[in-house]
Formats: C-alpha cells, structure tokens, sequence
C-alpha cells in the first residue's frame, strides 16, 4: 500500500453490525476465535459473513475445511470481480458464508489506498446480520484502518507478556490513528499527536490527551466522543489461571489512567485440550466439541456482548439451551461426536 501521503478518509467508519477481530501479534489464537465465534452467531439463526481480511496470510479456509474455493480476495483486489459479493462461499451451514483471503499472491497484502477503500466499502454494502472481519496480526495502516473502521474491534491476547506487549503496541496505534483520523486538518493538533510518537511511550504518555484539550476549547466535544465509542473488547485466550483476570483488570485502569478510554474485557477462553484437538484437525471447537470449555466460554463472550439472542429474538439464558443449538449445527457439518 501507497501508506505515505494518504490520510484516512472521510467515508472509512462504517455503519454495520460489523466486528473487526485483531491481535497485535501472530499465535494469539485470534482467527481460531473469528471462526468460533461466526459460527456461534450463525447457531443462532442469524445470517453471518465471515472475511479473511488476513491479507498475505489467509487460513480461515483451511480452518473450515474449504480447500479450493472458487474465489478469493486476491480476485476481487485484483479487479477480476467487481463486487465482493461476488466471491462469497458457502458453508455446510446456511447461515454462514465466507470470503477467504488470497495468500498465493503476496501483492495483496499490501494492497493501494484506493483498494482499500473500495474493500471497506464493499464490506458495508454487503448482506447479513452481522459481519466478521478477522484482521491480520500486523500493525499496518490497513490493519488500524480496518480495525478503526468497524463500529466493534475485538482484541485477542494472551497473558504472555510478547504477547502483551504486541497488544499494547496495537491498542497504542490504533488509537492514535483515530486521533489523527479526526484531527486531520487541525495541524496544531496533528503537532501534538507527532510529538507524542516521536518522545516516545513512556515520557509523553499522560499528557496526550491533556495536552489536546488545552490546545482548543473547539475540539473537546470531538475528542470525548472519541474516547466514548473507541472502546475495543478484550478476549483472553488459552487462560490457564486466574492471572489472567488480574492482568485484565491493571490493563483496564492502565489504558484509562493514561489514554482515557475504556477496555471492556468480555471473556475469558481457558487452555482446552479438545479445542487444540479440533484446531490440530482444522475443525471449528465449537462444533467438534460443543460440550467443551471453550464453546461453554465462547457463550459467555456472546452473553457479556448481548449476542445471545435468536434470529427471532428470543435470548438464550444458558449454555443449556445454547448447546441445543451448535448441537443442530454441528448436524450441518457432519460434526456427530457431541
């Protein structure tokens, strides 16, 4: 991508039920989520839309059994399709459907501005009741972009501390490339956010958000507004002790002390010997094995969010009632060891 001239654009937010999924580094078990989690939704009779938007490094189709799809995201960055429409692929489920990533050729995962915006627009005009982008583990503008575009981004850590700190490098980014989205042409503004990120984390860190607010009374409302709705959730992944739930709440009061927004920390998906199973088999856990405490976790993330509802709108209060449902799902998929 043509990164070094191009601001974001006036038309990047988009206005879906749409969830950007991403880590700040690779191993996190963040596509293993995407997945799992599209297909929760999609246990729920609600139409879903699965995109690799893993650019260069695509694998939710062999995660899902596709081997040769017809079409990929290569296609349609390339201009051999017109509308991402057109290169979705079914699943053994009919309420999912899915745009796998293009990783045979390496030009896609860098692709031109102009790409990437006509792939965020697609994306809005697509079809369905929600919408999940599982982003690459790179900090790259089109990942930030992606990520600062959706009205939902999911983080996906674990409580390893490389892995931490990618998050934290994420966050940090994504952050600050909203900012700079807003405040686009206020230079004066723009002067503050480059000499944040050319001191450093560490000795500016606090008076970023202060130093904003003094420059101009005019861009208060606007800079709240920012820090009300850029409030990305938290998935621990592989928690093997309660550790983690300590590490989550520091990274909150961390995050709020010294940016001023909100991490809201949604679940917490414990090391499951059968969800490594399914993943060894390139099987979704959640319908291999539904009984697991992966899939019971994955419900609590679909609970804390307000997802567990029905198509028609009926909540399903409890992992009891919600295995009734990935139970008929995995009937779909010819998963029979529930």
């Amino acid at each position: 991508m043509d990164q070094k001239s191009h601001p974001p654009a006036n038309d990047l937010k988009l206005q879906k039920q749409i969830f950007a999924v991403a880590s700040g580094k690779g191993g996190t078990g963040k596509s293993t989520f995407a997945i799992n989690f599209s297909l929760a939704l999609a246990a729920l009779g609600r139409e879903v839309i699965l995109i690799d938007a893993d650019l260069g490094g695509a694998d939710i189709s062999n995660l899902v059994g596709i081997s040769a799809p017809r079409y990929t995201m290569k296609d349609f960055i390339s201009g051999e399709v017109t509308y991402l429409s057109e290169i979705l692929e079914p699943t053994p489920s009919a309420k999912l459907r899915i745009i796998c990533g293009g990783s045979d050729i390496i030009s896609i995962s860098n692709p031109y501005y102009q790409q990437k915006m006509k792939l965020i627009r697609n994306i809005s005009m697509l079809e369905a009741d929600y919408i999940v982008v599982d982003l690459g583990p790179d900090i790259t503008f089109n990942n930030l972009d992606f990520f600062n575009s959706a009205p939902v981004g999911f983080l996906v850590t674990q409580n390893v501390d490389p892995i931490i700190l990618g998050f934290y490098r994420f966050l940090k980014a994504a952050f600050v490339r909203r900012l700079k989205q807003e405040f686009r042409d206020e230079q004066f503004i723009l002067n503050i956010i480059n000499d944040f990120q050319n001191k450093g984390w560490s000795s500016t860190r606090r008076n970023l958000i202060g130093s904003i607010r003094a420059a101009s009374q005019e861009v208060h409302t606007r800079l709240d507004e920012i820090l009300e709705t850029f409030q990305p959730k938290l998935v621990f992944n592989m928690v093997s002790s309660q550790a983690a739930r300590k590490t989550a709440d520091q990274m909150f009061s961390f995050i709020l002390e010294n940016f001023g927004f909100r991490l809201q920390t949604v679940g917490f998906i414990p090391r499951d010997r059968d969800v490594e199973r399914a993943y060894e088999h390139s099987e979704p856990f959640i319908l291999r094995y539904p009984r697991c405490d992966g899939s019971k976790a994955l419900f609590e993330v679909l609970t804390v969010c307000g997802l567990n509802r029905t198509a028609a709108g009926e909540q399903v209060r409890g992992f009891a009632d919600f295995f009734r449902y990935i139970k008929a799902e995995a009937s779909n998929w010819q998963f029979i060891k529930i």
